[in-house]
C-alpha cells in the first residue's frame, strides 16, 4: 500500500494523473547507481514534479523546471499528467531491468495498459476504499481532491483555501497557486497540473 493511491477525482480527471516511484534499500548492491538510472530515465519523458534524495531524505523541487532542478539530482517519485509518457517511462524501465521493484499509482485499467505495452503484467494491484466517516465536515471537494494529491497530507487544508481565496480575488493565477500548494509536498508526489484545473473550478465558484 502507498499513500498515493488515495487521490480523490474521477475516472477522466484521474487519467490526468500518475505516480511512479522507487524504493529501494540502501543496503542494495548498487543503489546508488540504480536510482540515478531510475531518475534520468523519468527525467527523459517530462515529469510535472519528482522529488529530491539528499542526505537520506526527500526534499521538494520547483516544479517548473524539473529538469534544471533535477541536474544531477537523485530522485525516487516522478508525477506525470499524461498516460503516453508514463508508458514510455514504464517501457524504458523494464527494458533496464534494475533488479528493483517500482510501484506506479494510477488507474487501474491505464496502468495496466502501460504494463501490457512493454510487454509485461502487473505483479499485483492494490486499490484505496475511499473516506469513511462523518465526510459532511470535509471542505469543498475540490479542496479534499487537491489535498490528496500528497499522501503524506503536507498540503493543509487552510493552505489550500488561503489560496483559493488568492486566486478568486485575482492575486494570484491558478497556475501560481499549484506552485505554492506544491512547496510543502516533499516526495514529489503532488500533480501541479491538477491541482492548477481544480484551483480554476474553484476560482468559478464565486
Amino acid at each position: 500500500m502507498t499513500n498515493t493511491l488515495h487521490r480523490k477525482g474521477s475516472q477522466e480527471e484521474l487519467k490526468q494523473d500518475f505516480v511512479i516511484f522507487m524504493t529501494p534499500s540502501g543496503r542494495i548492491p548498487g543503489f546508488a547507481k540504480k536510482l540515478a538510472h531510475f531518475t534520468q530515465i523519468c527525467l527523459k519523458h517530462r515529469p510535472v514534479n519528482m522529488n529530491r534524495v539528499d542526505r537520506d531524505g526527500m526534499h521538494n523541487i520547483d516544479p517548473r523546471n524539473v529538469q534544471g532542478e533535477m541536474e544531477g539530482k537523485l530522485g525516487m517519485t516522478a508525477t506525470f499528467d499524461n498516460q503516453e509518457a508514463l508508458a514510455a517511462a514504464i517501457s524504458d524501465l523494464k527494458k533496464a531491468d534494475l533488479g528493483v521493484s517500482i510501484n506506479v499509482s494510477g488507474l487501474l485499467e491505464e496502468v495496466r495498459e502501460c504494463c501490457n505495452g512493454a510487454g509485461m503484467e502487473r505483479h499485483s494491484a492494490e486499490q484505496s476504499l475511499g473516506i469513511f466517516g462523518n465526510t459532511q465536515r470535509l471542505p469543498a471537494w475540490p479542496v479534499v481532491q487537491i489535498n490528496s494529491l500528497c499522501g503524506h497530507g503536507l498540503v493543509s487544508f487552510n493552505l489550500i483555501s488561503k489560496v483559493t481565496d488568492e486566486v478568486k480575488a485575482g492575486r494570484m493565477s491558478p497556475a501560481e497557486g499549484a506552485y505554492h500548494l506544491a512547496k510543502p509536498c516533499q516526495c514529489g508526489a503532488f500533480n501541479p497540473t491538477r491541482a492548477c484545473q481544480l484551483l480554476e473550478q474553484l476560482r468559478l465558484k464565486r
